[in-house]
């Protein structure tokens, strides 16, 4: 009995031991096919990643909005004593009055140059391409013409087209002007 117990206990422990490798094969089997699954997802996320990048590499870029276009402020004044006009222009409105308070002062004395500023409004004439202005002289009815970017620049041009012609008293009339 004796040897038929070792057999049988012979017997039952290859039965346990190929038992126990079979689970432990099968354990094994369903850990390579889980991380086989994994594998598979993280390629297909790769992938996925890759195409995004490459549709990000080769889209055209949005163009980025025009820069704001430069404000250009122009002053005109008329010196007290000679009549002259003098234009100053800047990116506001006291720097163009100042350079053309500046240049009345170059022109003649300074004292002279106290009269009123007439400026251009920016935010007006960005709806203008330009503007035209008219001035009939009062000693000898001359007509003259002045071209400029704001009403106020296309009088100046007229009224220095004025005074260099004739004597600046005679350019002091009212002048026409119109947008275009």
């Amino acid at each position: 009995m004796s040897v038929l117990r070792k057999s049988l206990v012979l017997v039952l422990g290859c039965c346990l031991l190929l038992g126990v490798s079979a689970h432990a094969q099968s354990r094994e089997a369903e850990r390579i096919r889980i991380l086989e699954t994994k594998v598979s997802q993280l390629e297909g996320l790769i992938y996925n990643l890759n195409q995004r990048v490459s549709n990000l590499e080769y889209q055209t870029p949005p163009m980025p909005p025009p820069p704001p276009p430069i404000v250009e402020v122009a002053c005109m004044t008329t010196d007290t004593g000679y009549n002259k006009v003098f234009l100053g222009k800047g990116r506001t409105k006291l720097e163009a009055e100042a350079k053309a308070k500046e240049s009345c002062g170059n022109s003649v004395n300074a004292v002279y140059c106290n009269g009123s500023v007439k400026c251009s409004d920016p935010a007006q004439d960005r709806l203008t391409q330009g503007a035209l202005c008219v001035l009939t002289d009062t000693g000898y009815n001359k007509i003259f013409r002045g071209e400029g970017r704001s009403p106020v620049e296309a009088e100046y041009n007229a009224r220095k087209t004025c005074g260099n012609s004739v004597n600046p008293v005679y350019c002091m009339a009212s002048v026409r002007c119109e947008t275009f």
